[in-house]
């Protein structure tokens, strides 16, 4: 016979909630899970965005479509080359895309933490994204 006592599951769970800030609880018991799927999702989804851009633009060029050009900020423009599968449209919406991914990444990532309330990640993913985008701004005007 095993004379050590076994914890039951409330006991256990006690002993893992005063262990300090970091240390997690069962789903369902006090603070909600740390989230993760929303951002992989929008990340994965700018991937697949700007793969099947530039993957229609390849094939537009193989095919012998006129490439085209233009300016990527004349919207009008990109809209028309789009519908008229023009090689550089879809390029540079593929490009668009891989641009403004980690800028949704990063926004997702705060609105997630958010919903769990976790104040110090909301803080550093607003600063990443405010590096990214004074980056971006330093960049356009330079």
């Amino acid at each position: 016979m095993n004379a050590e006592r076994r914890a039951t599951a409330p006991e256990a769970a006690e002993v893992i909630s005063s262990a300090g800030p970091r240390a997690s609880t069962p789903l369902g018991e006090g603070r909600a899970s740390v989230p993760h799927r929303w951002t992989s999702a929008t990340l994965t989804g700018g991937v697949i965005v700007s793969a099947a851009c530039f993957l229609v633009a390849g094939a537009a060029e193989l095919l012998g479509v006129d490439s085209g050009g233009g300016e990527m900020t004349d919207v009008g423009a990109l809209a028309k080359g789009l519908v008229a599968l023009t090689p550089w449209a879809w390029a540079s919406l593929g490009t668009l895309a891989v641009v403004v991914t980690p800028a949704l990444g990063l926004l997702t990532t705060a609105c997630e933490y958010a919903s769990v309330g976790d104040r110090r990640t909301i803080l550093l993913a607003l600063a990443v994204l405010t590096v990214l985008l004074l980056s971006a701004v330093v960049a356009i005007l330079r």
